[in-house]
């Protein structure tokens, strides 16, 4: 490890006599980065990709079966060639005479014997049942073992009579657990089976097919009512007046029983050893509490490791809790996890400064990713219900789906880090802006919640018949070592990846497991509610709802930059989209067309905006007409009930305004800067049509929201959006060192600091982490990202925040479908939202806001106007309504409000019935009005 630094500059210096590809640009006077070639055994995919196998897995089919006996010998051969003993249990043993070989003239059972010691015929039925070696000897007994291990014997030490008879429960569960032959007794025995570790005991009632065994320490196993199948086992920890807490010492697994519903929550699926489509490494990943996954940069690789199999637990009880130490002897690893039995919820827990790494200049090994009860609350191939997926507006995965063959979903909170610039345009996706799923299954349900480490949080699913398992898995990921892959000059087709160096940056990873308690059969409502209390009791999100009717949302764009010839030079000029003049003219006739409640975002409304450069002095670009027309602009917004929001979009910049690409460019892991680059639209390679951006360090956000709050605080400006940064979350991993965790918090401080002026922002979408500073939210989508293995989209995200915050969709003019956006937002009890520009479209080609083409306020006025007075009249008053309620049924969909209120949405008829009064969207929208300029 100590020299992969001088090996990586020499491959760097050896590229340098290679053909040069289109790269990002390098920092110049980089620091020596370090290269290595992604050959995981099991790296996480990216959005909604499958999860590459092992390489074990590959290989490996699915052969996991319970290890069974051969009985070679007949009963007949036994009693007549070996000595009886005596009968116990009900089973009659015999010996092998001492002289065997001299006396037994048949050689063939001369040869059987030669392996068996000890064999048992069941008084019952006459057969031999099992034959036995003899394994080890004490004082006190004799311990005989049948090849399998699966019968254990004990005789006295003069071999004249067997004293007990255990048999295995099942090999594929725990290789040290027998019960008696009358079934009322378990035993835990130790490695050389001498000893009993723990013992349970049972009357031998059976219910739902189990039967229970217990100790008096507290110990609970739970066996299949045949005897042969472990379904569980966990000791008592502690309790409170809801839940109670349980774990297994040898395991790790975590039980959390919910007594309302009498109700076992397990980490681990239960009878998961009897998966009969799962490998055993699958079966050994299902029954870890904890995986990791550790990078060796010397190797090129990352290695899997798992609690089951690969750890040594030690379990430490607390005042509330457990504390179990997992030690990867392996990768010179240990970490720590405290679980917490909270009123009314559990948590999972580590500190990562606790986590002992051996010195990693030595072992070349670093911890990259750990996973936390992973399986927790995992459904089986017969339960009924779904994961709720907060994908974008929310999706659902139905347990058992069927879709095999479709790709298990891989989701990044709060989406990828950006300064991880593809060389290919990625997937078009939605993002996952609320750190928690939630499981419904059955009478049962539970909300989990990531509530610290969630900026380096992912969320994977899979259902059965994926990944080689017949269980349903939905949980947490965690990267604490973040990765970057890039590739050398003249060779595309090997990525090299590089870590990140240094002490993991996130201090705590934390996720807390909610059983939820509903009078009736929950659903992803009760989910949706557990996650809003959870935001306004714990999370700090308040109510800013001020108007109970719907607001229309406006994006406007004030100007770009155009190339024009001037004498015969081509110049890049600011060239007006929407002036302020004709912002007002736009307002008006939203208004004269009875558009009420009116929001607007102005994007690139001053000359930074306009030129790309950190937008922080609020001054008017006079393009646009100056500070006399904004002024103007201003004073009509102020008289007439509309509400602007200038937006300072500050993620991606070109030098000027106090700040420079040479030193407030945020740094990729792999050492250069992090430029935003186009995409050809045919290709999907990077473009170099136009100029990449530098995205701004996050070291620069305090800077910039304390001299943009000054600005607007001296023109008197209340009001601002931040553009993408409410949503977009990434480092910078050069000489700032700043992780994901602390670029959230970077931009926390900043929320707060622009809020303290009394400054209310708009966010263009939110992340959770957001919603205690943003007043209103646009840009919240009415679909997921439709991967294959979603079964239904929901509107989770509006279902959490309706009533604590105003919000709208994203644009309905960039819809291909805009009557039926229009009904799916009042179905979600959205506000609509449309893009517009003063200009015609034309002017927008060759410019980099090309994409508005669909944007002409002249074409979408009136039907922006008239959609807005369809969804007031079925939606007004209920702003500060929670949704109760809802359900799709082919293409009518049903919205029950917190008052009682019904809408009915019917997509097909284009008809929304409130409470048994019908509104066709005929009535007030006229056909074709979106199109007639």
């Amino acid at each position: 490890m100590k020299n992969w630094k001088k090996w990586a500059a020499g491959i760097c210096a050896l590229s340098l006599c290679m053909t040069a590809v289109s790269l990002p640009a390098a920092a110049e006077g980089e620091d020596d980065i370090a290269l290595i070639s992604d050959t995981s055994e099991e790296m996480p995919a990216a959005d909604g990709t499958a999860d590459a196998d092992t390489a074990d897995d590959t290989a490996e089919e699915a052969t996991r079966s319970e290890s069974l006996e051969e009985i070679a010998i007949t009963a007949e051969q036994v009693t007549q060639y070996m000595q009886k003993k005596n009968s116990c249990d009900g089973i009659t043993f015999y010996y092998r005479p001492e002289d065997y070989e001299d006396t037994i003239s048949d050689e063939d059972v001369a040869d059987l014997l030669d392996d068996i010691e000890l064999a048992g015929i069941d008084d019952a039925t006459g057969e031999v049942v099992c034959t036995l070696e003899e394994d080890s000897d004490n004082s006190d007994f004799v311990v005989f073992l049948s090849p399998e291990s699966r019968w254990l014997v004990y005789m006295d030490p003069e071999y004249s009579k067997v004293t007990m008879v255990r048999q295995i429960v099942s090999s594929l569960d725990n290789e040290l657990l027998f019960r008696s032959r009358d079934n009322r007794t378990l035993e835990l025995y130790n490695k050389d089976y001498d000893e009993v570790e723990r013992s349970y005991t049972t009357d031998g009632a059976a219910k739902d097919g189990k039967v229970t065994y217990t100790n008096e320490d507290g110990w609970q196993v739970v066996l299949a009512d045949t005897y042969d199948a472990v379904i569980s086992s966990a000791r008592f920890v502690t309790e409170n007046d809801k839940l109670a807490l349980y774990v297994d010492d040898d395991t790790a697994v975590i039980g959390l029983y919910d007594k309302a519903k009498d109700k076992m929550w397990w980490s681990t699926p239960e009878n998961v050893g009897h998966d009969k489509t799962a490998t055993n490494t699958i079966v050994e990943d299902l029954s870890s509490s904890l995986k990791m996954i550790y990078g060796e940069p010397d190797a090129r690789s990352t290695t899997n490791m798992r609690s089951k199999g690969d750890a040594k637990i030690k379990v430490k009880d607390k005042s509330s809790g457990v504390k179990i130490t997992y030690s990867f002897k392996k990768a010179g690893i240990t970490v720590p996890v405290t679980y917490t039995l909270e009123d009314d919820y559990l948590e999972a827990k580590i500190d990562t400064a606790d986590i002992e790494e051996d010195d990693t200049s030595e072992t070349g090994k670093l911890t990259t990713s750990l996973s936390m009860l992973s399986s927790f609350g995992a459904a089986s191939s017969t339960d009924e219900g779904y994961f709720v997926i907060p994908d974008g507006s929310g999706a659902l995965i139905r347990f058992n789906n069927g879709k095999k063959t479709a790709k298990s979903y891989t989701g990044y909170v709060y989406g990828s880090d950006v300064t991880e610039v593809p060389l290919t345009e990625p997937a078009v996706t939605e993002q996952v802006s609320l750190p928690m799923y939630g499981i419904v299954n059955g009478d049962n349900a539970m909300m989990v919640v990531c509530t610290e480490g969630d900026s380096n949080a992912k969320l994977t699913a899979s259902v059965s018949g994926q990944s080689k398992s017949s269980f349903n898995v939905c949980g947490f990921d965690f990267t604490v070592r973040d990765s970057d892959t890039y590739y050398m000059s003249g060779d595309n087709g090997t990525a090299l990846t590089v870590f990140e160096d240094g002490d993991m940056k996130t201090d705590t990873l934390a996720v807390r497991y909610y059983p939820l308690e509903t009078e009736d059969t929950p659903d992803y409502t009760d989910v949706a509610a557990a996650y809003r209390n959870y935001l306004t009791e714990e999370a700090g999100v308040t109510n800013t709802v001020e108007n109970t009717d719907p607001s229309l949302y406006l994006n406007f764009y004030g100007g770009t930059k155009k190339e024009k010839s001037v004498l015969g030079i081509p110049v890049s000029m600011k060239t007006a989209l929407t002036s302020f003049q004709q912002a007002e003219e736009i307002l008006q006739n939203l208004s004269d067309g009875g558009a009420e409640n009116m929001k607007v975002q102005y994007y690139n409304w001053t000359n930074a905006g306009i030129s790309g450069k950190v937008d922080i002095k609020a001054k008017a670009a006079g393009c646009l007409g100056g500070n006399g027309d904004w002024n103007d602009l201003q004073s009509y917004a102020a008289s007439n009930g509309v509400t602007i929001y200038p937006v300072s979009e500050n993620e991606t910049f070109r030098s000027g305004s106090g700040f420079y690409t040479f030193q407030d460019t945020a740094v990729r892991i792999s050492g250069s800067y992090a430029r935003i680059y186009d995409y050809n639209l045919a290709y999907g390679t990077q473009s170099t049509v136009n100029k990449p951006l530098s995205l701004l360090s996050p070291s620069a956000f305090s800077e910039v929201a304390e001299k943009l709050t000054g600005s607007l605080q001296k023109k008197d400006l209340n009001t601002l959006s931040l553009g993408s940064l409410t949503t977009a979350l990434y480092g910078d991993y050069g000489k700032q060192a700043i992780s994901r965790d602390a670029a959230q918090q970077l931009l926390e401080d900043a929320y707060q600091q622009i809020t303290d002026a009394d400054i209310s922002l708009l966010a263009n979408g939110a992340n959770a982490y957001a919603l205690p500073y943003v007043q209103e939210i646009t840009d919240v989508p009415l679909q997921s990202s439709g991967f294959d293995v979603f079964d239904e989209d929901i509107p989770f995200y509006q279902m959490v925040m309706h009533g604590v915050k105003s919000y709208g969709t994203s644009a309905v003019n960039a819809s291909a479908t805009p009557e039926e956006t229009v009904l799916l937002a009042i179905a979600s009890g959205s506000s609509l939202h449309f893009d517009m520009i003063g200009e015609e479209t034309s002017t927008l080609k060759d410019t980099v806001l090309d994409g508005l083409y669909y944007a002409s306020a002249e074409s979408w006025t009136d039907y922006a106007a008239q959609s807005y007075a369809f969804s007031k009249a079925v939606l007004s008053g209920l702003g500060d309504q929670t949704i109760t309620g809802y359900e799709r049924k082919g293409d009518v969909i049903t919205t029950t409000y917190e008052n009682g209120t019904v809408v009915e949405t019917d997509l097909a008829k284009q008809i929304v019935t409130v409470d048994g009064t019908a509104y066709a969207m005929a009535d007030y929208v006229e056909e074709g009005s979106w199109n007639e300029a």
